[in-house]
């Protein structure tokens, strides 16, 4: 009854019949015999709950919704892991900065630097750079080993040298699914994704890490 505000002395003054026929059309199920004090408290209720709902939608549809901002203006990169393979690698360049790098007399360009940091002297081998156009703001990279520690680097090129922008904390690559076999007997969990099937997926890791090891991404 939104337009409507029923009140109990308007009601005390409706005869039975119409008092009946007021809370069938409000859906109330009533026993027909009844008392009519009962049927106006009845009505009260039911006409309260329609207002306390009605308030409640009009309260929903002023919510203003906030879409996330497409730039945060703020110098910074991460990385999210898809599988053991590749990563999605996205990053920033406050703009100022961004500005103050470009207009640097022998500036290069961009580049990701993924950095290996397993110990020992293979370290480097499974390092590698990506060299980034300036407009990019992410790429797939896919990573050269199936397993260990890593970190990947966003540098501004300049002449022969390159300057540090922002870093991703270290991140572990997991455990490549062909591996599973290895370590089943300590790994607790290899057996049951062995029986998914996992293992039978056609996964392979190129040897070349300047060729097909890295994707760009638009958006």
């Amino acid at each position: 009854m939104g337009e409507l505000q029923l009140k109990k002395s308007y009601l005390e003054s409706l005869p039975t019949d119409e008092l009946n026929a007021l809370a069938e059309e409000l859906g109330l199920d009533l026993p027909p015999d009844l008392n009519r004090v009962f049927v106006i408290q009845e009505i009260l209720e039911a006409s309260q709950q329609d207002d306390e709902s009605d308030e409640d939608i009009e309260d929903v549809s002023t919510v203003k919704v906030e879409k996330a901002p497409f730039f945060y203006n703020k110098t910074y990169i991460e990385v999210l892991l898809r599988d053991p393979v590749w990563a999605f690698v996205f990053w920033e360049i406050k703009t100022s900065e961004r500005e103050s790098h470009e207009a640097t007399p022998g500036f290069n360009g961009y580049q990701l630097r993924v950095v290996s940091l397993h110990p020992g002297k293979g370290a480097e081998d499974e390092s590698f750079s990506i060299d980034v156009d300036v407009m990019d703001r992410a790429w797939y990279v896919c990573f050269p080993s199936s397993k260990g520690w890593f970190k990947v680097e966003l540098r501004m090129k300049k002449s022969k040298e390159s300057l540090l922008l922002a870093e991703t904390p270290p991140f572990k690559i997991p455990e490549s699914i062909t591996n599973l076999h290895h370590s089943i007997d300590t790994n607790p969990i290899a057996p049951i994704l062995l029986l998914s099937g996992l293992d039978e997926l056609d996964i392979t890791h190129s040897s070349d890490s300047q060729s097909f090891i890295h994707q760009q991404c638009d958006f």
